[in-house]
């Protein structure tokens, strides 16, 4: 009898609130969601609706105020950031502030593989090896941030992040503070690492048309909840929820 494969990720109606009391607010409120691997979600909502503090969570950089994470089938809901962060890499907006300025990329990477893994052994390799696969010239990472332009610093970040091998990338609007060519080339680069290695990824947007060309799911929040969900189609030519129409009216309009 054939046996059902656990999603790669579950997120079981989980709640985050900020405070006690009356003086308590809700963030998230009963999100749930599943991820296969391989698979690119995209999580589509305004500022302050709740998508970076929904990241926050899955990587256990916060904890929950309620609810069940699952990773494999495996329950780790509580558990420290250190323990998840070979499945988990976040890549923030600033991508700059993923790199100490006082030492090259190359060295915040190779700090990254070492508090990860302890071992740095093969750590040039891995790096030059990343590096390349976001199409910069691996001498590249032998400068410091402040010597890179913007796009370069965000390609180092993500290269940063696939050194260590993660099962998923947490991308929180990794694209918003770029040029259409940066974006457009970052983008590029993301397309390929699913095309070559399968990656799974979670892309935390506000711009819907972007995730309609590169996602296989999209999930849209309004105030701290996951309204609906769907395929790209789905949410682009029969969106059900007013919310979505609206955000669909808006990408009419700016085209």
């Amino acid at each position: 009898m054939a046996t059902c494969e656990a999603p790669l990720l579950e997120v079981r109606n989980i709640a985050k609130s900020y405070g006690k009391g009356k003086k308590a607010k809700e963030v998230l409120k009963d999100v749930s969601l599943t991820l296969n691997e391989g698979e690119v979600l995209g999580i589509i909502g305004e500022s302050g609706c709740g998508k970076s503090v929904l990241l926050n969570l899955i990587s256990c950089l916060e904890p929950l105020s309620s609810g069940r994470l699952l990773f494999k089938g495996e329950d780790y809901t509580g558990r420290k950031p250190a323990s998840v962060c070979r499945w988990f890499q976040v890549i923030f907006q600033d991508s700059e502030a993923a790199f100490d300025p006082k030492i090259t990329v190359r060295e915040s990477m190779r700090e990254n593989l070492r508090l990860l893994s302890g071992n740095v052994a093969d750590a040039d390799r891995r790096i030059e090896e990343m590096v390349s696969l976001m199409g910069l010239d691996p001498k590249l990472a032998d400068r410091y941030p402040r010597q890179l332009s913007g796009g370069q610093v965000q390609r180092m970040s993500i290269a940063r992040g696939l050194v260590t091998e993660p099962n998923m990338l947490l991308c929180d609007e990794i694209t918003s503070a770029l040029d259409v060519s940066a974006q457009a080339m970052i983008l590029q680069y993301l397309y390929q690492l699913r095309k070559q290695r399968g990656l799974t990824m979670i892309f935390v947007s506000h711009d819907l048309a972007l995730c309609s060309t590169f996602c296989d799911r999209i999930a849209i929040m309004n105030e701290g909840r996951i309204i609906e969900n769907g395929t790209p189609h789905q949410i682009m030519d029969e969106p059900q929820q007013e919310y979505t129409k609206l955000l669909l009216d808006a990408v009419l309009y700016v085209r």
